[in-house]
């Protein structure tokens, strides 16, 4: 049988080490969607509620968002208002669906999209977003949301 190398063993070694990091990263990144997915039911379930404080509790205290036909929208007071607004025009349901979560230390991005419904069921809007996810505290809160729509613009 034939022997490694020193070198050959460091090669070893460093694949065995790549491949653990790998597996690690794996299940954090499965931890974190986890932990975003549970926020996203929170969102939803705060939505149904017409709860806008609920749902701006969500963010962090300095977080932005980047509605459509909109400025950003800074901190958690305006982004409440924002909701306000959404729940007041006759907003009584956000599903959101995660189609991917990528973790780095105390940030993580999710790409996911959106239905938003109607009391009578209608739907309103679908499309999609991006959000930046901040850890705080050790919970993961909404740091950076913008999201556009995917319907067809209304014909003139």
């Amino acid at each position: 049988m034939r022997q490694l190398s020193r070198g050959g063993w460091r090669v070893v070694s460093l694949v065995v080490a790549m491949s653990a990091a790998a597996v690690a990263a794996g299940a954090q990144d499965a931890a974190v969607r986890a932990a975003i997915e549970a926020g996203n039911k929170k969102f939803g379930a705060a939505a149904a509620k017409g709860d806008a404080a609920a749902v701006a509790s969500l963010y962090t205290t300095d977080a932005e968002a980047f509605p459509p036909n909109s400025d950003v929208v800074k901190g958690r007071p305006a982004i409440q208002a924002l909701f306000k607004g959404f729940f007041d025009s006759g907003v009584t349901g956000v599903e959101l669906t995660t189609a991917e979560v990528e973790a780095q230390g105390p940030l993580a991005s999710e790409v996911g999209t959106f239905v938003i419904k109607l009391k009578d069921g209608t739907v309103a809007d679908r499309g999609k977003y991006i959000v930046v996810w901040k850890k705080v505290g050790g919970q993961w809160l909404l740091h950076r949301d913008i999201w556009n729509t995917s319907q067809p613009p209304p014909k003139p």
